[in-house]
C-alpha cells in the first residue's frame, strides 16, 4: 500500500462543526511545519514551497480557495519525493472526491504524519563517485598541479612544488577532486570500530597508535587541566567520568552517549549539491554534582550569634569564588568509518561546559533528532527532541554537553551539525533574619544556597530560602564555516528562545532543600515549616553514582507521588554482569562497566534511574 494511501487512510474523522483550511493558510503551515521556512510571513513561505517544488505558479491563482483533497494529496506527495503521482492518486481517490473541502483536523494530522516520514527517512547503501581528473595513488607519478591521493591518511592532496626532492602539497579542494559524488547510508555507531582520540593527556598503558585499544575492559583515564577523566566504552555507548578537586569543592560529571543513529544521502553533480540530508539520531544523559568540604562544620560557629552578627560574619567569612567552578572540558575526538563506503568516515567531537555554585547536582535524560535537507538551492531543518531532567535543590549548576557530528570524504568536510543542549538551574538565595522580638528583615546574598543554608542549619534567628530558575540552554549550527554547503550558503544558527526555555513554572521556591508553594519564613512560627508540592514523578537524592567492583550502594528515594509508596518500588538492572540490585534498592557492583537501574512503581506508571559507573580503580 502506498505512504501517501496510508497517511489519508488513519486520519478520516468525523466533526460536528466543520473547520476548513484557506490554501495559502495550509501552505504556510506545512511550510512551517516541515522545517522549510521559520518565517512568519505567509506569501514568503509559500514562495519557499514553490522553490522546493512543493507547488506550482498556478496554485498561486488558488490561494484565497478552501483546500481539497486534490491541493492535499498533490502537496504531501511532492514532500514526500513520491513519483508515482497517478498511481497514490488513483489508491486515493477510490474513497474520495477530488474536490471534496478538507477539514482542518485532518490536514494537520496529514501534515504531521507526512513531516514525521520525511524527518525520519532511512537510506539504503550507495556509493559512487567519478574524478574531475585522474587521481595519482603512486607518489613517483604525481607532478606539480596533480591530485594525490594519500592512501595512509584517506585525504586528497594538491601538489604545489618539488623542492630539492621535497614534495610540498596543499589540502585539495572539494571541487578540484570530483566530478561527482553520490552516496547515501543509514547505520548505527559501533564505538568498537572507531578511532577515539583524547582531549588531554593520555596514560601510555591505555593508548595504542594514536587511539584507544577500545577492546580493553579497563577504562581509559587522562587528565586535562587538572581534569580528571575517564571512559568506558561498548559497541553502542561512550560513558565518561570527570572529576577534579578544587578548594572546597569535589567535583563530578558523567555524561552518556548511546544509540548514535546517522542518516545521510549526498548527490554532487556539475559542481552542484543537487541534494544534500544529514540527520543524527543520540540519546544522551548528562550530570554534573558538586559536594562541599570546607563548610560543613561551619554552623558550629554560627550556631549562637544573632542574626545581626551571624550576616556580618558571613560576608567576612565565606569567599564566593571557593564555592564556585566553571569550566569548558574538551573530552575525545571518534572516528568512525561507514560501512561499505571507501574514504567516508562521521567525526564526532565532544565537550563538556559546566558550572556550579555550591552543593548541587542535575541529572539530564535528552533524546534527540537534528539534521536539515537541502533541495533545489533550498534549505530546511530537522529538529526534534524529548527532554527530562532531575534535579537536588542545592546549589546553582549548569550542564552542557558539546557535540559536532562532521561528515567527511576523504578528510574534506562536507556538512556538520554542532550542538550545544542542556540546562541551567539558577537559585537566588534570601536570608531572613528574626530579632528579639520576632520581626523578620531580609537579605539577598550572591553566595550558594547550600552553603548558607548549612551554615545556618542550627540558628534559630536564621532561615534560609531561594527562588529557583530552570531554562533549557539550546543552540544549534548547521554546517559550521568549515563545511563544503557553509560555502555554498547552505547555513543557519538556530537558539532556544526564552519563553521556550523555562520549565517548572509551579516549582520554583525552595525551602529546606524541597520545593514549596510558597515562602513560609516571613515569622519565626512558620520559619521551620513548609507546605510540599506533591512530587510528580519518583524523586532520588542522587541519579547517578560511582562505585568500586565489589562495593554496595543504596538508593535512596526522597519520595514517590500521591498515592504510591516507597516500599511498593520496583528495582531492575539493565545488565546484572555489571552491577545488581535487590528488592530494597541495594546496588552491588560486579565489573567495570556503566549500567542503569531502573526503578518503577508497581503498576509500572511511574519511573526513574540512576546510572551506575563500576569504576576499575
Amino acid at each position: 500500500m502506498c505512504l501517501v494511501t496510508i497517511l489519508f487512510a488513519t486520519c478520516i474523522i468525523s466533526c460536528k462543526a466543520h473547520n476548513y483550511y484557506l490554501y495559502k493558510e495550509y501552505l504556510n503551515t506545512l511550510a512551517v511545519k516541515s522545517g522549510i521556512s521559520d518565517s512568519v510571513n505567509i506569501e514568503e513561505n509559500i514562495d519557499k514551497l514553490l522553490a522546493w517544488q512543493i507547488i506550482g505558479k498556478s496554485d498561486y491563482d488558488i490561494l484565497d480557495d478552501e483546500l481539497n483533497y486534490e491541493l492535499l494529496s498533490k502537496t504531501i506527495t511532492n514532500l514526500i519525493d513520491n513519483d508515482e503521482n497517478e498511481e497514490i492518486s488513483k489508491c486515493y481517490w477510490a474513497n474520495k472526491e477530488p474536490q471534496e473541502k478538507v477539514e482542518k483536523e485532518i490536514a494537520d494530522e496529514i501534515i504531521e504524519k507526512a513531516v514525521n516520514y520525511i524527518n525520519n527517512r532511512t537510506y539504503e547503501h550507495s556509493y559512487s563517485s567519478t574524478y574531475k581528473k585522474e587521481v595519482k595513488k603512486n607518489i613517483d607519478d604525481v607532478k606539480i598541479g596533480d591530485i594525490y591521493y594519500d592512501q595512509t591518511n584517506n585525504e586528497y592532496k594538491k601538489l604545489l612544488d618539488i623542492s630539492n626532492d621535497e614534495y610540498i602539497f596543499e589540502e585539495a579542494e572539494y571541487e578540484d577532486v570530483f566530478d561527482s559524488l553520490e552516496f547515501a547510508n543509514t547505520f548505527e555507531i559501533d564505538f568498537e570500530q572507531s578511532e577515539v582520540i583524547p582531549s588531554g593527556d593520555f596514560e601510555k598503558s591505555n593508548y595504542v597508535n594514536n587511539r584507544f585499544d577500545l577492546l580493553s575492559t579497563k577504562a581509559h583515564s587522562f587528565n586535562t587541566d587538572g581534569f580528571r577523566i575517564s571512559y568506558t566504552l561498548n559497541a553502542s555507548n561512550i560513558s565518561v567520568h570527570i572529576s577534579k578537586k578544587l578548594n572546597s569543592l569535589n567535583f563530578y560529571t558523567d555524561l552518556s552517549l548511546s544509540n548514535i543513529k546517522p542518516t545521510f544521502k549526498w548527490t554532487y553533480d556539475d559542481d552542484n549539491v543537487k541534494h544534500a540530508y544529514f540527520r543524527v539520531n543520540f540519546n544522551s544523559t548528562e550530570k554534573v554534582g558538586v559536594s562541599i568540604g570546607k563548610y560543613n562544620n561551619y554552623y558550629l560557629n554560627f550556631k549562637d550569634l544573632d542574626s545581626k552578627s551571624f550576616l556580618n560574619k558571613l560576608k567576612n567569612t565565606v569567599n564566593r569564588s571557593e564555592d564556585e567552578l566553571e569550566a569548558i572540558i574538551p573530552i575525545c575526538t571518534i572516528k568512525t568509518p561507514i560501512p561499505e563506503l571507501p574514504s567516508v568516515e562521521l567525526d564526532l567531537e565532544v565537550l563538556v561546559k559546566i558550572y556550579t555554585s555550591g552543593k548541587a547536582e542535575l541529572q539530564l535524560y535528552n533524546s534527540h533528532s537534528l539534521g536539515f535537507e537541502t533541495k533545489n538551492g533550498e534549505f530546511r531543518i530537522i529538529n526534534d527532541a524529548k527532554r527530562d531532567f532531575d534535579f537536588i535543590a542545592s546549589g546553582s549548576s549548569k550542564a552542557i554537553v558539546g557535540l559536532n557530528f562532521a561528515l567527511e570524504a576523504a578528510k574534506l568536510k562536507l556538512a556538520d551539525i554542532e550542538f550545544d543542549g542542556g540546562l541551567k538551574a539558577e537559585l537566588k538565595p534570601t536570608i531572613h533574619l528574626y530579632d528579639a522580638q520576632g520581626n523578620v528583615s531580609h537579605e539577598q546574598s550572591d553566595l550558594a544556597y547550600s552553603t548558607i543554608n548549612n551554615i545556618a542549619k542550627e540558628n534559630t534567628d536564621v532561615a534560609v530560602c531561594a527562588d529557583a530558575s530552570f531554562r533549557w540552554v539550546f543552540d544549534i549550527v548547521f554546517n559550521t564555516s568549515k563545511t563544503k554547503l557553509y560555502k555554498l550558503g547552505f547555513t543557519k544558527t538556530l537558539s532556544i528562545l526564552d519563553d521556550d526555555a523555562q520549565v517548572l513554572n509551579n516549582m520554583h521556591h525552595i525551602e529546606n532543600g524541597i520545593f514549596v508553594e510558597k515562602c513560609t519564613r516571613n515569622n519565626r512560627t512558620n520559619s521551620l515549616l513548609t507546605t510540599t508540592i506533591y512530587y510528580k514523578k519518583i524523586t532520588l537524592a542522587s541519579y547517578a553514582e560511582v562505585i568500586s567492583k565489589d562495593e554496595d550502594f543504596q538508593i535512596r528515594v526522597l519520595g514517590v507521588p500521591e498515592g504510591y509508596t516507597i516500599d511498593g518500588l520496583k528495582y531492575n538492572s539493565e545488565d546484572n554482569d555489571i552491577a545488581s540490585v535487590n528488592s530494597s534498592g541495594v546496588v552491588s557492583g560486579h565489573k567495570p562497566g556503566s549500567v542503569k537501574i531502573k526503578i518503577t512503581t508497581d503498576d509500572s506508571k511511574y519511573n526513574a534511574y540512576v546510572n551506575i559507573l563500576v569504576s576499575s580503580e
